[in-house]
């Protein structure tokens, strides 16, 4: 999914806006969030995001994520006491609860979901489709699957 985001971003780079959100479903997502949050403060949000997303499988069976996650921090170059003070401050739950509730009332239910205009995409939808109704969107016209 990753791959694709990245594709669209390039293709339709000044044309449209994109925004990630927060929807953390369990309360380890929600740290991993913060961790991202926190990488954002120092310009690597999007980097974190990526390896967190790309990761998901193995720091959420570990049952110790930490280390994995100050593992991408270092690896991006953070720096390492800013940014581990501020996953552990918290300073960003309030404004990542604040994404979760308006997931909820636009009927998010999973990760990823993509808004393309008044369509929803629940779940990895493969670039073609993705870059499909980005065009027609941006022609004016309804974002057909």
């Amino acid at each position: 999914m990753q791959a694709a985001l990245g594709r669209l971003k390039l293709e339709f780079a000044g044309r449209i806006r994109f925004e990630a959100r927060d929807f953390p479903l369990r309360p380890l997502t929600l740290r991993a969030a913060e961790a991202v949050r926190c990488a954002a403060d120092q310009g690597k949000g999007e980097e974190m995001r990526a390896q967190v997303f790309g990761g998901q499988a193995s720091w959420s069976a570990s049952g110790a994520p930490d280390p994995i996650w100050t593992g991408y921090a270092r690896g991006l170059g953070l720096d390492m006491e800013k940014w581990g003070g501020c996953v552990r401050s918290g300073v960003h739950q309030g404004a990542i609860e604040a994404d979760r509730d308006l997931g909820v009332r636009m009927g998010v239910n999973a990760t990823p979901t993509i808004f393309i205009g008044a369509r929803r995409f629940d779940g990895a939808a493969a670039y073609e489709v993705l870059a499909g109704a980005l065009r027609a969107e941006l022609q004016g016209g309804p974002a057909r699957r």
